[in-house]
């Protein structure tokens, strides 16, 4: 019954959100990554709960609040029941990383990467991020009726400020009749502005939302590349549980043109107005078919609503689907995703500075993504965690061209040694290798690069925030890769050298 009542309601929303006109229209993608980051990128990026609870504000209540992350002594062993939402309460969450450094040729940090043709920004992050990025996500509580059903507004400001090309502000400013001067450069975004309605009872556990927002997010911390990122400017209802943990999720997302580019200093064209899409993304997660495994499924399809010259489009539609399976092991978890798209939905999300989803239109029918993902993420001991991964991408068909592609691979790894309870000792290895057949004789790009990290911290697990890092990092390349650009600060790309190192100090905590 429940599953009849979760098909009715997504055809009920498809309906109420797309014309008759999507049948006859095919598909397209990308991200910003945004990407991203996103992410993205450059980058931001926090596992999706913070290791303490985030502080709730009631109003009336006492400030004379013990800092977050204290331990307090309950007066008795006796368990109490969450308190019950009220109007008002608000809850706070986010993400800060930041810090400053020098290159060994003299001159403020730069940061090392691939030029990735696939508009991808993704690089090994440890000792290698050059701005500063706040993120604080406000839940503020509107509504709680008596069936339980509670309304909140989600509202999370985010900073970014470069520190390779523009400069160190003593005041941080923002704005400044002086640009790019007195001012950090820095950007304000709202990637989380939304409302949603939990609680239902005739959602079975279902939220339903609307606004933009970072939406089911999955990401290889270390890069920092968020692989499946369906975030964006929607609506749906997700969760809807179907029984045994087996979860619905169905959300309408708007699309629209080309996805923003990540060069600094630049404002890239916004999109036509009459460039518009509307991408479908149905997930269903929570299948188990094993107690410590999980079988996640997704699938979106890109339907062309622009207005065009007939005969003339440059808009095109598409589809993606994304298998991932998840399975617990040694303190944390492998996930496996397998991941195929054409025309517009070759774009499962990637990242770039202002975590911009890679969705758009402008994507050639003939053009095809395969993406495999593997990231393992272990904590065997309370004293060492690690995180592995392996990337393969390939884009066939690229910018529209038959035969023509560029295939991306990638792996790295970092390691935590925690050898007392406030120290850690951080490592971490990435290289990164791109292939692409536009270019004669063919020549593979490539670029790896090592860091070491001796850290102050809170406790000894490889996820535990806040870290105080003072990092060394090292990095080669060929000159194939040289030649198109492998530092953000084209510190290394000016020269004839294949290899450079960074040093510095930076701080990252999620709370």
């Amino acid at each position: 019954m429940r599953v009849l009542k979760a098909l009715g309601l997504s055809a009920l929303f498809a309906v109420a959100v797309t014309s008759t006109r999507a049948s006859a229209q095919e598909s397209t993608d990308d991200d910003r990554t945004h990407d991203t980051e996103a992410d993205t990128h450059h980058n931001t990026e926090e596992p999706k709960s913070a290791e303490q609870p985030a502080p709730v504000i009631e109003p009336g209540a006492s400030t004379a609040t013990p800092p977050a992350g204290a331990v307090a002594t309950p007066p008795s062993t006796t368990v109490l029941p969450a308190a019950k939402p009220k109007f008002g309460d608000i809850s706070v969450s986010g993400y800060f990383r930041g810090g400053f450094g020098a290159s060994n040729q003299g001159g403020r940090m730069t940061c090392f990467q691939l030029a990735n043709p696939s508009g991808l920004f993704s690089k090994y992050r440890l000792g290698n991020e050059c701005e500063e990025w706040s993120e604080t996500h406000f839940d503020i509580v509107t509504y709680v009726g008596e069936d339980g059903s509670v309304a909140s507004v989600h509202f999370m400001p985010t900073v970014f400020i470069p520190n390779t090309n523009i400069g160190y502000s003593p005041t941080s400013t923002v704005i400044s009749p002086l640009a790019f001067t007195t001012s950090t450069g820095a950007t304000l975004s709202f990637p989380n502005l939304y409302v949603d309605i939990k609680g239902i009872p005739w959602l079975y556990g279902g939220t339903a939302w609307v606004g933009s927002r970072y939406y089911k997010r999955e990401s290889v911390y270390i890069s920092d590349f968020f692989y499946w990122n369906p975030s964006g400017v929607g609506a749906g209802i997700e969760d809807f549980n179907l029984g045994k943990g087996v979860r619905l999720s169905y959300a309408a997302f708007a699309v629209d043109g080309p996805p923003a580019t990540d060069v600094p200093g630049t404002n890239p064209q916004l999109p036509a107005q009459i460039d518009f899409g509307l991408r479908h993304d149905v997930q269903l997660r929570g299948i188990r078919p094993w107690e410590s495994g999980e079988v996640q499924l997704g699938f979106q399809y890109i339907a062309d609503y622009s207005n065009h010259v007939p005969g003339t489009p440059n808009t095109h539609g598409g589809w993606g689907a994304t298998l991932q399976l998840v399975q617990q092991v040694l303190g944390g978890d492998n996930k496996l995703a397998f991941q195929y798209g054409k025309g517009a939905g070759t774009g499962f999300g990637t990242l770039a500075r202002f975590y911009y989803p890679d969705f758009a239109l402008n994507v050639d029918p003939v053009q095809y993504r395969l993406r495999i993902v593997d990231v393992l993420t272990i904590q065997p001991t309370p004293w060492f965690g690690a995180q592995l991964d392996g990337v393969y991408q390939l884009d066939q068909n690229f910018l529209g061209s038959p035969g023509q592609y560029a295939q991306w691979t990638s792996a790295g790894t970092r390691v935590s040694w925690a050898f007392t309870q406030h120290a850690k000792l951080l490592a971490e290895v990435g290289y990164d290798r791109v292939v692409r057949n536009n270019t004669a004789p063919l020549h593979p790009e490539e670029l790896a690069k090592f860091t070491i990290a001796p850290t102050l911290t809170t406790g000894r697990g490889f996820m535990t925030r806040p870290e105080l890092r003072v990092f060394y990092t090292w990095a080669v390349w060929n000159q194939a890769a040289r030649t198109p650009g492998v530092d953000s600060g084209n510190v290394y790309t000016a020269t004839n050298l294949l290899s450079g190192s960074i040093f510095g100090v930076q701080a990252e905590t999620w709370y």
